[in-house]
């Protein structure tokens, strides 16, 4: 009998001791490895329709194109936040009255549920004010905004001709989302100026064009990202989202800007931005 219960209590211990070995090595809610390499998923989020629709699969037809004709490995999605929007991945049912800090709460929450709750990482490629949106959601994720999940693993963002300062653009000023896009406005006074990390650190590419046209360059890269790039060669807003190939008249900033020279299209440039995560 008393050896019975001596092997009873050995295995109790055995057992306890691989429980907190694994709990150790494993806890709950560990951030994933940051690592190069073209498995993540990549999420596509949209700009602001003056209509108040968006095709995601044409929006974005010409990006997730190109990572495909390259190699990507991990699944091209698209988020969405218009009633009237088709072909995305994923839909928030919303319109143009609807805050910034409304549809990153919808982002954030969409990326948590379906990824980072289960410990998956992903990249964001965001274009025009759908950068504020990724901004947004981390930032207020990160300070634990009632309504924001409290983790979210995103490793790479990149932003394409996004207001990070603002726009003066002409744009119905009746409509939330145009306020809220507008310079000095309390959501982006509400924004810190370094751009904000999610629970693995969050390395982020920012996107202008001189020729932009809707966005100011210094807005496109306003804040403090890891990497900033400038092109300077007819480039406007909308084609930072379409232009894949080709050389073009550009600049780079790490921590201080390169000379202007031929680099790559700002779709490669968002490509390899999200490949590797700590250089461009």
């Amino acid at each position: 009998m008393q050896g019975l219960q001596r092997r009873f209590t050995l295995s109790i211990s055995v057992l306890l001791a691989v429980v907190i070995t694994m709990l150790t090595v494993t806890p709950a809610g560990a951030a994933p490895a940051r690592s190069d390499g073209s498995g993540n998923r990549v999420i596509f989020v949209h700009g602001f329709a003056p209509s108040g629709k968006h095709d995601c699969a044409d929006y974005f037809r010409s990006a997730r194109t190109h990572f495909a004709n390259k190699g990507w490995r991990g699944n091209l999605l698209t988020f969405g936040y218009y009633s009237g929007n088709t072909n995305c991945s994923y839909n928030y049912r919303g319109d143009r009255d609807k805050s910034l800090k409304t549809v990153a709460k919808a982002f954030a929450n969409y990326v948590y549920n379906n990824y980072s709750r289960r410990n998956v990482k992903l990249d964001v490629v965001a274009h025009s004010m759908g950068g504020l949106v990724v901004r947004a959601a981390l930032h207020h994720s990160a300070i634990g905004t009632p309504g924001f999940p409290r983790r979210l693993f995103i490793e790479d963002v990149v932003t394409l001709g996004t207001p990070h300062a603002g726009t003066d653009f002409p744009c119905q000023i009746w409509m939330q989302q145009c306020l809220d896009m507008k310079p000095g406005s309390p959501f982006l006074r509400s924004l810190p100026n370094g751009m904000p990390d999610s629970d693995m650190r969050t390395d982020w590419t920012t996107v202008s064009s001189f020729d932009d046209g809707i966005v100011p360059e210094g807005s496109g890269v306003a804040g403090s990202a890891e990497h900033e790039v400038q092109y300077d060669d007819g480039i406007g807003h909308n084609e930072l989202r379409t232009i894949s190939s080709g050389r073009h008249k550009s600049r780079i900033k790490h921590s201080t800007w390169s000379s202007w020279g031929n680099r790559v299209s700002p779709v490669e440039q968002a490509r390899l931005a999200v490949l590797f995560h700590s250089t461009t």
